[in-house]
């Protein structure tokens, strides 16, 4: 009797699965008079104006550009403001480029030391960023001010939402992609494409009044031409994994690169280490820019964790300048050797 029972369980539980199977996920497609759900994370309805005063529904699909769906599966305008961290990490989309460039500069241009021609061509960049990056935010939503209407980001899913397309009852794939982090995605690229164009707008009367010619004008031109495409590159396939890691990626940047600028020198004794980086000034200005880097990641990473914490974080920000200098000696390569 009680195998019978066992059975005749898993027969209703295989014939309850099965009706579960065949009604499958239902909903309405096409336009409709009252809001209904859709099927997905990311499709909705936005309303569509009618005769009568009266409107419709739309069928389910993606929000319109500026809106993203809501828990009612309604299209609804994104009115928020970008919050601390979205601005910063703007501005680290921003600064990678400009950095980019410097970095291209100092390697490309003869001279290692610090001259008018290597300044004109830093300021030129840095120039066509500042430009770039105003017009950027004047163009955007409010437009003309410098202020940016956006969307609220909620879960990494928000960057990838081409991949979270529906496919209810395996019947036909919803196609409900949409920029959900309005405009954090978007906006990046349009500030690389007018990084482009200040630099065949500006670079060149610099280059004429700084008086640089040939591969000295030529080179850093080329050098940014190919590292545009590629930032925009990485920044369409993975934007939002930059977005939660910059601070960390920042942080390991400045250290690493902070290492480098100290280890490339002759002499490693502290003394050295520190009257080169006091008497030069390409080597102080060095030296600072790394510390505001270091900075920035720091105060990103803290306003993301621990925000009341970041006045005591800020005062590590030259712990690795010191910690080098006064460490360097112990690891001279030159003082180990084999027995």
């Amino acid at each position: 009797m009680k195998e019978m029972a066992s059975f005749s369980t898993i027969v209703v539980l295989l014939f309850s699965f099965n009706i579960h199977v065949i009604q499958g996920y239902y909903y309405d497609k096409g336009t409709v008079q009252t809001i209904t759900k859709c099927p997905g994370y990311y499709c909705g309805r936005y309303q569509i104006p009618g005769d009568n005063e009266t409107s419709l529904w739309s069928s389910c699909g993606p929000c319109p550009r500026g809106s993203r769906v809501n828990s009612t599966w309604a299209c609804s305008e994104c009115t928020s403001s970008p919050t601390a961290y979205d601005w910063m990490y703007l501005c680290f989309m921003v600064v990678i480029g400009l950095l980019a460039q410097w970095y291209s500069i100092d390697m490309m241009l003869p001279d290692s030391q610090f001259s008018w021609k290597t300044f004109g061509s830093h300021f030129s960049a840095l120039i066509e960023t500042c430009l770039s990056a105003c017009i950027t935010l004047l163009v955007h939503e409010p437009l003309g001010s410098l202020q940016l209407r956006s969307c609220t980001v909620n879960h990494l899913s928000d960057w990838y939402t081409i991949l979270h397309n529906p496919n209810p009852n395996y019947e036909e794939v919803l196609h409900c992609a949409q920029e959900a982090v309005y405009p954090l995605y978007s906006i990046v690229f349009v500030h690389y494409g007018l990084s482009v164009f200040m630099l065949f707008f500006i670079r060149p009367w610099t280059n004429k009044a700084f008086q640089n010619r040939g591969h000295v004008a030529s080179r850093p031109i080329y050098a940014a031409l190919y590292l545009y495409p590629i930032l925009a590159l990485i920044h369409g396939i993975m934007a939002g994994l930059i977005y939660y890691a910059f601070p960390s990626i920042i942080i390991l940047l400045s250290l690493m690169s902070h290492a480098f600028h100290f280890a490339s020198r002759t002499d490693q004794s502290w003394r050295a280490l520190l009257y080169e980086t006091v008497s030069c000034i390409h080597n102080l200005v060095v030296v600072i820019g790394h510390w505001v880097l270091h900075g920035f990641g720091l105060v990103a990473l803290t306003l993301w964790l621990q925000p009341e914490s970041l006045a005591v974080i800020l005062t590590l920000v030259p712990l690795p300048t010191f910690l080098y200098i006064v460490l360097s000696r112990f690891t001279d390569p030159g003082k180990f050797h084999t027995d």
